[in-house]
């Protein structure tokens, strides 16, 4: 596979799948060149809280070889590229590691929650997510949810 992408390192996983780290500067046109090779398929996308910096990992298949790769990019600062207009599939992906995560996918086209109401706070997939404060999830006359605290917390 020639890429025109920096690679910061290539691995081999366990399951002798290829894995590639790239800056996240340089995420999408590395996700650009993949595709043009024939791995068209998002099949997931993950978030790794590594305390001192978040992990975004893309798996993606060539069906036509059967062919895997994952690519990894980390960030100091929540941020990476949004990749939904090279895939699709990864705008659902994306907008649950926002959720979960607290990830912030630049350039998506509609980077809100997806399980939890906007007013949530804190992203419980997190590390530093604090399990002792409360929060219930309500339903307003509308149908729609919104998030309450118990007081007693610190709220």
């Amino acid at each position: 596979m020639n890429l025109l992408v920096e690679i910061l390192e290539e691995t081999t996983g366990k399951d002798g799948r290829r894995i590639l780290k790239v800056a996240k500067e340089n995420l999408v046109e590395l996700m650009k060149e993949l595709k043009a090779q024939g791995f068209v398929h998002l099949s997931l996308i993950t978030g790794v809280d590594r305390k001192d910096r978040l992990e975004v990992v893309y798996h993606l298949h060539n069906l036509d070889r059967n062919e895997y790769v994952a690519v990894k990019t980390e960030t100091l600062d929540e941020r990476v590229p949004s990749i939904a207009s090279i895939y699709s599939s990864a705008n659902w992906d994306e907008r649950e590691q926002y959720d979960l995560m607290g990830i912030v996918f630049e350039g998506h086209p509609n980077l809100k929650r997806l399980f939890l109401p906007e007013n949530w706070v804190g992203h419980p997939l997190r590390k530093n997510y604090d399990l002792s404060k409360v929060q219930y999830i309500n339903m307003d006359e509308d149908g729609e949810d919104y998030a309450t605290f118990d007081p007693g917390d610190g709220w």
